[in-house]
C-alpha cells in the first residue's frame, strides 16, 4: 500500500523547515524526475515540446527541457508571462544554455503538460482551455507534470483536462488523481523523488492506494481439514433468482466450503449449491439484498438478519430499502456494497445528507467519510471506477477496476466473494479489500474483449488468480 494525501504542501514545507532542503533543491528533483520520464519515450530524432504555465509547475517543465538540452531536440513554449520568482530564475538558466522557445504550439512526438500542478483551484479561462483542448487533439505520447492540467479536487469547477498518457507527480500521491473522473485522464501514475526518499519525505496518512501484491487469497495451508474448516455462506434469495445464484458461485468459487441459498427453491442452479428454508445452524455468513426488488415480507427478512449474530454482506435493493437504518442501527458487524446511486439512497436513509449521484462522483471521499463517521462498525465499498473502501477513518483506493465490470452481476459476484472470504475467517476489512482486489484483477486478467465479460467468467476466473 502507498499513502495519499489530500494536499502535499505542507509536505514540502517540512522538507524545507525539518531537512533544510529549498524549494529550488525540491524543484530541480522534480524536473529531473519528469526529463528521466520523457527520456524513456525518447528516440534520436524524437522532438519533445514543454508546455509551461506561469507558476512552479511551469517551473519543473522547464528544469527538464534544461536538463535535456542540447542531447535531445526539446523546445519551450510559455503561453503567459511567467509569475513564479522560481520559475523566472529557471527561464534565465535555460536561456543561458540556449533552450529553444517557440512562439506556436508546434508539432511533437512527445508532449509535457506542466501548465497547472495541484494547486489548481478556479475555473480555467478559455484560452487555457483551447489550449488544452487542442493538445487532447495532438498524436504523441503525452506526460503530465505533478498532476493533468484542468484536474482539480474541486470537480465541479473542471472544464478541460489534459488526456495523459502517464503522469509524473510530485513528492506523493495525491487524492485529486483518484476520483473516478480522473481515471480517463491519468495514465500511468509515477511518484517522483524530491531528494529525499519517499518513506521519509511522506507522513502517515488514513488514506492508501492498493497495491496488487497486497492482495492475499485464501490459500488452504492446513492439510488436515473438511469443508467445514472453510465456513458456510448463506445467500438470501430474491426475487431475481439470478442475483443470488451469481453471488453463492462467487463465494464458492472464492473458497467457501459451503453456499446455500435460502428461500424459495431455484429449478435451475449449480449442482454445487445448496437449497434451505431456514438459516442453517452452522452458517458463518449471511449476504442479502442482490436480486430482492419487488415484495418481500419485512418482518421475516429483519428476523433473519438480525437475530442471530452472524455478520452480514448487504448490496442491492437493501441499500435503498428502509429496513437498512435498522439493520445498521442494530449494530452488527456489516459490509455494506453500494454503487453510487444506492449510496446516495443509503446517505439519505441514515445519515439524513441529501446527496445526488453527481454530488457523490465530485467527493466520493467526502461522503465515504461522512458515512463511517456515522456508523464506525461498518466496512463501506463503495462501487465504482475506483473503489473505496472505507472503515472508521481510513480509505482504500481499489484503482484497477476496468469497463468490463460495468455489466449486471459483476456486484453480485463481490458480495459473494466478500462473503465467502468472511466465512473462512478473514476480518471484515480485509475481506472487503482482499475480494475488491480479486474482483478486479479477474477482470483484468481475463483475455476476452472487454465488452463480452460475464459474471460466470469472473467466477471462472477466480481459479486461475
Amino acid at each position: 500500500m502507498h499513502y495519499i494525501y489530500e494536499e502535499s504542501e505542507s509536505l514540502d514545507k517540512r522538507c524545507y523547515d525539518l531537512f533544510t532542503l529549498s524549494p529550488e533543491i525540491l524543484m530541480e528533483h522534480a524536473g529531473l524526475a519528469l526529463a528521466n520520464a520523457v527520456k524513456k519515450k525518447l528516440t534520436s530524432q524524437a522532438k519533445v515540446l514543454f508546455i509551461c504555465g506561469s507558476g512552479n509547475n511551469g517551473a519543473d517543465g522547464i528544469v527538464a527541457a534544461r536538463l535535456l538540452h542540447p542531447t535531445y531536440r526539446v523546445a519551450l513554449f510559455i503561453p503567459t508571462a511567467l509569475k513564479s520568482e522560481l520559475a523566472k530564475i529557471q527561464f534565465e538558466r535555460a536561456q543561458k544554455v540556449d533552450v529553444p522557445c517557440v512562439t506556436d504550439l508546434e508539432e511533437a512526438d512527445i508532449y509535457v503538460d506542466a501548465l497547472f500542478g495541484s494547486g489548481l483551484s478556479r475555473v480555467l479561462n478559455p484560452k487555457s482551455r483551447t489550449l488544452i483542448d487542442t493538445l487532447n487533439t495532438r498524436e504523441g505520447y503525452k506526460i503530465a507534470c505533478d498532476i493533468p492540467s484542468g484536474l482539480m479536487q474541486q470537480t465541479h469547477l473542471i472544464t478541460s483536462v489534459f488526456k495523459a498518457d502517464e503522469t509524473i507527480t510530485m513528492g506523493a500521491l495525491k487524492c485529486t488523481l483518484f476520483h473516478d473522473f480522473a481515471k480517463d485522464f491519468v495514465g500511468k501514475i509515477r511518484v517522483a523523488n524530491l531528494g529525499i526518499s519517499r518513506t521519509i519525505y511522506e507522513l502517515p496518512s488514513e488514506t492508501f492506494l492498493l497495491q496488487k501484491k497486497d492482495m492475499k487469497l485464501p490459500y488452504r495451508n492446513t492439510k488436515n481439514t473438511n469443508k467445514g474448516s472453510f465456513g458456510h455462506v448463506v445467500i438470501v434469495r430474491g426475487k431475481k433468482e439470478g442475483a443470488c445464484t451469481l453471488a453463492g458461485m462467487a463465494a464458492f468459487h472464492f473458497g467457501a466450503g459451503l453456499v446455500s441459498i435460502l428461500g424459495t427453491k431455484i429449478k435451475r442452479i449449480p449442482a454445487y449449491l445448496m437449497h434451505t428454508n431456514t438459516l442453517p445452524s452452522n452458517a458463518n455468513v449471511i449476504v442479502a439484498g442482490m436480486g430482492l426488488e419487488g415484495e418481500f415480507n419485512v418482518n421475516t427478512l429483519q428476523s433473519l438478519l438480525l437475530n442471530n449474530p452472524l455478520p452480514l454482506v448487504i448490496d442491492a435493493s437493501l441499500c435503498q430499502h428502509t429496513l437498512l437504518p435498522i439493520i445498521l442501527n442494530a449494530q452488527k458487524p456489516l459490509v455494506l456494497t453500494p454503487h453510487p446511486k444506492e449510496f446516495s439512497a443509503v446517505l439519505s436513509l441514515t445519515c439524513n445528507i441529501s446527496a445526488t449521484v453527481d454530488a457523490i462522483q465530485e467527493n466520493r471521499f467526502y461522503y465515504a467519510k461522512q458515512f463511517c463517521a456515522h456508523f464506525p462498525h461498518v466496512v463501506l465499498v463503495l462501487k465504482g471506477a475506483n473503489t473505496i473502501i472505507a472503515y472508521k477513518n481510513e480509505l482504500f483506493i481499489n484503482t484497477y477496476g476496468t469497463s468490463a465490470l460495468s455489466k449486471g452481476g459483476s456486484g453480485d459476484v463481490l458480495s459473494g466473494m466478500i462473503g465467502a472470504l468472511i466465512a473462512q475467517g478473514y476480518a471484515l476489512k480485509d475481506a472487503a479489500i482482499q475480494a475488491s482486489l480479486a474482483h478486479s484483477l479477474v477482470a483484468k486478467k481475463t483475455t476476452c474483449n472487454n465488452y463480452a465479460l460475464t459474471p460466470i467468467d469472473l467466477c471462472k476466473g477466480l481459479k486461475w488468480l
